[in-house]
């Protein structure tokens, strides 16, 4: 009967442990894809600037940016905006809209990420290709600059979440022991 309760009170700290673990995961998360969008954004913003690309061509190319094995969401979004802008379904920022709205659901960026996202790309393909670039290069610091905090947040808060975590498996093993 002993045994049962030591058990039991290991298995009460380690989902403590487990518990204090979920929003680490979660920030690794968002700074993995903020990462990708920031390399993303500098791909589009070479292909605008150097290749010469048309739009659609040039949202295909900064799609491939990264690892070949991720699947992440702006990919997803780049290349939906892509193939249907080549198909001429609707104008670029209906077809922005919907692509974005189709794959952000499951996204951990903010609101507000997600509204500047929509504002730096809905300027794409509708000014001089200067001015994209230098839309495209003030979203890109912007991520990077909220990127380092993320990073940094990340770095001071897990070690916290996590010992949170195990303390209270501690405490409610002491309370059901």
């Amino acid at each position: 009967m002993e045994y049962l309760k030591i058990i039991g009170a290991a298995l009460v700290i380690v989902a403590g442990a487990g518990f204090g673990s979920c929003p680490v995961h979660k920030m690794a998360h968002r700074t993995q894809e903020m990462e990708e969008l920031y390399y993303c954004l500098l791909r589009l913003k070479s292909e605008i600037s150097h290749a010469v690309k048309t739009l659609p061509e040039a949202l295909k190319c900064a799609a491939e940016c990264g690892e070949e094995k991720k699947n992440g969401v702006y990919k997803s979004v780049l290349l939906r905006i892509a193939e249907r802008m080549e198909e001429g379904r609707s104008s670029y920022p209906v077809l922005l809209k919907e692509a974005t709205e189709e794959v952000f659901c499951g996204s951990v960026l903010t609101a507000e990420e997600k509204a500047a996202f929509l504002r730096t790309f809905q300027s794409l393909g509708g000014t001089d290709r200067e001015k994209q670039i230098q839309t495209l290069e003030y979203y890109a610091e912007t991520i990077r600059l909220a990127l380092s905090e993320e990073k940094q947040k990340k770095k001071e808060r897990s070690y916290l979440y996590r010992s949170l975590g195990v303390l209270g498996g501690i405490f409610l093993s002491v309370l059901l022991y």
